[in-house]
């Protein structure tokens, strides 16, 4: 992992946002143009709960319901939307990321976001190395 990823979880772990049990290992790094949107989904139950995304560049919102309707090209119906502001950590746990779908709607202006997971141990592809600087820490440890 680069080295700004690995400061910027070892950041999130000294300021405990995720769990000592849940310190991410890998991490997405999603580009997003204007016009842009995230499909409605439920992410993979191989990494575990929560997780953490933390928004760059601009400001979008995310979209929870357990059945949203596709209104239109990146439009949606839905139950709760949650403003996730430039440079902001959402956390997603519990309902938010096993029962309720979510996405993003159609982004205004370019976006990026990196979401820190932590992939559950008995799902961890062959020959994949944990970083032990990661694999080690715990809040307030640096």
């Amino acid at each position: 992992m680069p080295s700004e990823i690995k400061r910027t979880i070892k950041r999130m772990a000294r300021w405990s946002i995720p769990p000592a049990n849940c310190i991410p290992n890998n991490c997405i790094i999603n580009i997003y143009d204007e016009g842009d949107c995230i499909p409605l989904h439920i992410d993979h139950h191989d990494f575990v709960r929560p997780f953490y995304m933390v928004s760059f560049m601009s400001k979008s919102n995310i979209l929870f319901r357990k059945e949203i309707d596709i209104i239109g090209l990146g439009e949606f119906k839905f139950s709760v939307e949650i403003p996730v502001l430039m440079g902001s950590v959402l956390i997603l746990k519990l309902n938010g990321t096993d029962l309720a779908k979510h996405c993003i709607p159609w982004l205004r202006h370019c976006r990026v976001s990196v979401t820190f997971r932590k992939m559950d141990d008995s799902k961890i592809p062959y020959g994949f190395r944990p970083d032990p600087k990661l694999e080690e820490l715990c809040p307030y440890d640096l």
